[in-house]
């Protein structure tokens, strides 16, 4: 709301410092703020925004006169015009006169005026200004005066719905109540109030709830009971009791009441509720029997499951988490530091890193640990576990399970045992075929080899002997056939056994074999070896029958017609790889059980220590990839 300006403002205009400094000095005999101005632009700027209550204007001005100045004066006040007088010093005609009333003038004054009637004609426009003043503060108040009756009209209404609304909604609250609501008056003991359920459950009408003893619904041998508790209010003022109420058909429900008393305007209440616990006493039967069958679960299946709570520092058990870790169920006080305890202190460590992971990472925990028991006995258990935090990210409970797993550990033991033994058969076997390798191809060089060169030198002999031309034709035919023989034995002798490896290397045995592999299939083959890869005499045999069944593989089923062989070494381990650009192979070929060549070439992996993959490219082909560790000579 504006606040009354009790101090009017009056703009006075003129040319002329000496007329304006002569009606300041009248008009400062009245309480007023003048503003003064020697030309019309002057006027507007000191004027803009501000209020007047009159404008005293020069009607001859240079530039703007005071015609202009008063047009432009109102031109944007809407509501608050500023009524002007014009003063002249020479007579004006009608037509002048009407120009300066239509520019908002509402009087002249003649210079030289009259203080007098100047003083008059300006006090008749403060008193003007300030009746409109109070006009307007009265217009305010008055509109704030029905804003705030009409503020409170709405308030009163809001506090009727909310008053109807609570009412509502508490007859709806007490009519969903699953159970019973009652009201009675005490000490009689004489029911004023009910829900909707009260009269379904127990068969009455309204008109028969109204007014009944809170003993007609309870047997004779209850009510010395709820009388005795209902004498208790006076130290507990509060009561919960379970106990049978009687409907009208004579029909049994259990209950379990509780009821406080209360006073208004001078009557104390009995208020209470009542919930039927059939159900619930159903409901812990068939919990027991769940927990009993749970119980047995875990038994069987050797699994405990647990709780800890940080702000208890106390823990839960199963019966069976008591079980794993030695003890009868209830021997003991479960505790988080009991546990850590009797975890094995080469597992403390790692265990407590794995804690400090679920803490910072928020992760589950999933761990096998060993236990030991007090006797001595170790154990194997597998922890899985997750911790809850709190609004601040600080632990508040772990909830867990633990699983016995011994069995299943000495088992692995005995599995990692056996697939030793298997492997150190399949590498004892594997030397067994290499020397019988080795045996077979001395045998087909010393005894075949140096059997057919004779024939040949034979052969050669006779020829030369006899004079029949065709016997010689027979004879170069049959040397020829030798020769050819001879030179299969070498190449078998050479797949047997290539003795290029000891004498050359890893490295020329596989640029001498791929160049004949090449010849035999007419695949082109790229080789990719570095110079220099440490690799033992023994590693050097499995990983080039490795690349001879790859090879042998890719000739049979890839239909590729590019192959690249790839050794290097990177940091300790070296890599073997053999890629083509054939049909690829699938899955289910790679998995297969007669894939005997695959597992193969994971059995010489495996001697070499190392690991072995195959897939199939993203476009095309196949790769099978070896990485085994760099091994020291110790010899």
């Amino acid at each position: 709301m504006s606040p009354i300006n009790y101090s009017p403002t009056i703009l006075l205009v003129d040319d002329n410092r000496e007329n304006l400094d002569l009606l300041t000095s009248v008009l400062k005999k009245i309480n007023i703020k003048i503003i003064r101005a020697i030309s019309g632009q002057e006027a507007l700027n000191n004027t803009n925004g501000i209020e007047l209550a009159l404008a005293i204007i020069d009607v001859r001005m240079p530039i703007m006169s005071g015609y202009d100045l008063a047009v432009k004066l109102n031109e944007y006040r809407e509501e608050n015009k500023v009524p002007v007088i014009f003063l002249t010093a020479n007579h004006f005609d009608q037509e002048e006169e009407l120009k300066g009333y239509s520019s908002g003038a509402v009087d002249y004054l003649l210079k030289p005026f009259s203080q007098q009637i100047l003083l008059s004609k300006v006090g008749v426009f403060l008193d003007l200004f300030r009746q409109k003043q109070t006009i307007r503060r009265n217009a305010e108040l008055l509109s704030k005066s029905l804003e705030n009756l009409a503020m409170a009209k709405e308030r009163l209404e809001e506090r009727e719905q909310k008053y109807l609304k609570e009412q509502l909604f508490n007859k709806t609250l007490l009519d969903s109540l699953p159970g019973i609501y009652y009201l009675y008056s005490y000490p009689d003991l004489k029911m004023v109030g009910w829900n909707k359920q009260h009269e379904t459950i127990f068969g009455y009408e309204a008109d028969e709830m109204h007014g009944r003893s809170i003993l007609d619904w309870l047997l004779s041998e209850n009510r010395e009971l709820i009388i005795k508790a209902i004498d208790s209010f006076n130290a507990q003022n509060q009561i919960s009791i379970e106990a049978p109420l009687i409907t009208k058909e004579g029909r049994l429900i259990p209950f379990l009441l509780t009821a406080i008393i209360f006073e208004s305007e001078g009557q104390q209440y009995l208020m209470g509720v009542g919930t039927n616990v059939s159900e619930r006493k159903q409901a812990e039967k068939a919990l027991n029997e769940s927990k009993s069958i749970l119980t047995k679960a875990q038994q069987i299946a050797q699994v405990g499951s647990w709780e800890y709570d940080y702000k208890s520092d106390r823990m839960k058990c199963s019966d069976e988490t008591f079980r794993i870790f030695g003890f009868q169920p209830g021997e003991i006080e479960p505790t988080l530091n009991l546990f850590y305890s009797m975890v094995h202190r080469d597992d403390y460590t790692i265990l407590m890193d794995r804690i400090e992971d679920v803490k910072k990472l928020f992760v589950p925990l999933s761990i096998d640990l060993r236990i030991i028991y007090p006797n001595g006995e170790q154990r194997f258990i597998h922890e899985q576990a997750e911790m809850t935090f709190d609004a601040d990210g600080v632990p508040a409970k772990w909830i867990g399970t633990v699983h016995d797993i011994t069995q299943r550990k000495r088992t692995e033991e005995e599995l990692k045992k056996s697939l030793e033994q298997l492997h150190q058969l399949s590498k004892h076997i594997e030397r067994a075929r290499e020397n019988e390798r080795l045996n077979i191809a001395r045998e087909l060089h010393d005894d075949l080899g140096q059997a057919l060169t004779a024939v040949k030198i034979d052969l050669e002999i006779i020829k030369q002997n006899t004079s029949d031309s065709k016997a010689k034709e027979r004879l170069e035919d049959v040397k020829i056939l030798v020769g050819n023989t001879i030179r299969t034995v070498q190449q078998i002798t050479s797949q047997l056994r290539p003795e290029i490896i000891d004498d050359l290397g890893l490295e020329a045995a596989i640029d001498w074999y791929t160049k004949e592999f090449s010849k035999r299939y007419g695949m082109a083959v790229f080789l990719d070896i570095e110079n220099g890869i440490p690799i033992l005499k023994d590693d050097a045999l499995p990983l080039f029958r490795i690349m001879q069944e790859s090879l042998t593989n890719i000739a049979r089923h890839a239909n590729a017609t590019h192959i690249e062989i790839l050794l290097n070494q990177q940091d300790d381990f070296i890599q073997f790889v053999v890629s083509d650009n054939g049909v690829g192979i699938t899955k289910d070929q790679i998995n297969a059980k007669k894939s005997f060549g695959i597992m193969s070439m994971k059995e010489r992996a495996a001697s070499l220590g190392g690991t072995f993959e195959i897939k199939r490219g993203e476009n095309f082909g196949s790769k099978i990839m070896i990485t085994f560790p760099v091994k020291i000579d110790r010899l």
